[in-house]
């Protein structure tokens, strides 16, 4: 019998243990808490009808992903454009990492409008919207700014 509940009592405090490994990693990462600073969008200086746009994304909570991005601007498309070496590459999706600042900058990753009707100009004003997996989408009215320089060390693939 003292075998019995010696195995019981390990047991019990394993799943104890267990419970709480669970109960603590949920806290540690818990739900994102996304903040979206320094949003600007800017003409691109070599191609008529792209722009694009800037900003930080900070997250003082638990991970996320940036899903898609999207505008109200007729005909347009919107992708995202991460650094590979000198090389900007698309990608569908941005892992948020929990307590993190996502930076999307000129010469870093960043959010490509392309095929903008001609009617886009310095001075236009449309809607921009993040879709984050878990904190649902984000809307940011923005005005189109004047062309930004673009370093010429950099090749879009």
């Amino acid at each position: 019998m003292k075998k019995i509940g010696m195995a019981r009592k390990v047991g019990l405090s394993a799943m104890g243990t267990f419970a709480a490994a669970i109960i603590l990693a949920a806290c540690q990462s818990g739900p994102p808490k996304i903040s979206i600073e320094g949003v600007k969008a800017e003409l691109s200086p070599a191609i008529i009808g792209e722009a694009m746009v800037t900003m930080n994304v900070g997250n003082e909570g638990g991970a996320d992903v940036l899903r898609g991005v999207k505008t109200d601007i007729p005909g347009a498309q919107v992708t995202f454009h991460i650094m590979q070496g000198e090389r900007m590459v698309h990608v569908d999706s941005v892992e948020v990492p929990a307590k993190s600042n996502l930076e999307f900058k000129m010469g870093g990753s960043h959010i490509m409008i392309e095929d903008m009707p001609k009617t886009m100009k310095k001075g236009s004003h449309f809607n921009l919207t993040l879709v984050f997996q878990k904190s649902g989408e984000k809307t940011m009215p923005l005005v189109l700014e004047g062309p930004a320089a673009m370093p010429m060390n950099m090749e879009h693939m």
